[in-house]
C-alpha cells in the first residue's frame, strides 16, 4: 500500500486537508486521526503537491501545520 497522495493543484490539496479533519473528527472517538505530512519541494511528472499519509494513536504529539486545520 503507497501511503503517498500526490496532488495536481492547491485547490485540489487544500479540499483534502478540510476533509480529512472532518475524518479525524469521527476517529476521535476511536482514539486515532489520520495524520498528513507535507512533502516539501515535491517534484514529479504526476503534481506538484504531495502528502504522506498515515493513521496514529489521538494521543501523539500534533504538527503545527495539523494545529492550523
Amino acid at each position: 500500500m503507497n501511503n503517498l497522495v500526490v496532488f495536481n493543484d492547491r485547490i485540489e490539496m487544500m479540499g483534502f486537508e478540510k476533509g480529512v479533519a472532518i475524518i479525524n473528527k469521527r476517529l476521535k472517538k476511536h482514539e486515532l486521526r489520520v495524520k498528513l505530512q507535507f512533502i516539501e519541494d515535491y517534484e514529479s511528472d504526476e503534481g506538484e503537491c504531495a502528502f504522506y499519509i498515515s493513521v496514529v494513536p489521538d494521543d501523539l504529539p500534533v504538527s503545527r501545520r495539523e494545529e492550523d486545520e
